[in-house]
């Protein structure tokens, strides 16, 4: 079982995606959190497999959350997401350290395991 991390500003949004992966017997949700500040402490003491990190977290860059996981805890994989499309993202998110970027607007679970397999 995978064990995840949600990092959303938006509530609806992050029971939505909670739902979706709570309901696959493939993934574990273990946190779920609003800020960079909240996920980075919440990382460190329940290190999850996954971490699914907004963009844009109100004030905070979801990019800035992606470099310090990644530095901090290699082992732990990212996916970033965003109701923006792909463009630039995509190439700035995998740069900080994610396997993915995912546009919400396709995000599923056939997205996120595309990820983990390195086919995103």
């Amino acid at each position: 079982m995978i064990r995840v991390i949600l990092v959303d500003d938006s509530p609806d949004f992050r029971e939505w995606l909670r739902a979706l992966l709570d309901g696959s017997a493939q993934f574990q949700v273990v946190g779920v959190v609003a800020s960079g500040d909240e996920a980075t402490d919440l990382v460190a003491s329940l290190h999850p497999d996954l971490v699914i990190v907004d963009l844009f977290l109100g004030d905070e860059s979801g990019l800035d959350l992606v470099r310090t996981i990644h530095a901090e805890f290699p082992a732990i994989e990212s996916i970033v997401i965003s109701i923006d499309e792909e463009g630039i993202y995509e190439t700035l998110a995998r740069e900080a350290g994610a396997l993915a970027f995912i546009p919400k607007a396709r995000l599923s679970l056939e997205a996120i395991n595309s990820a983990l397999k390195g086919e995103e």
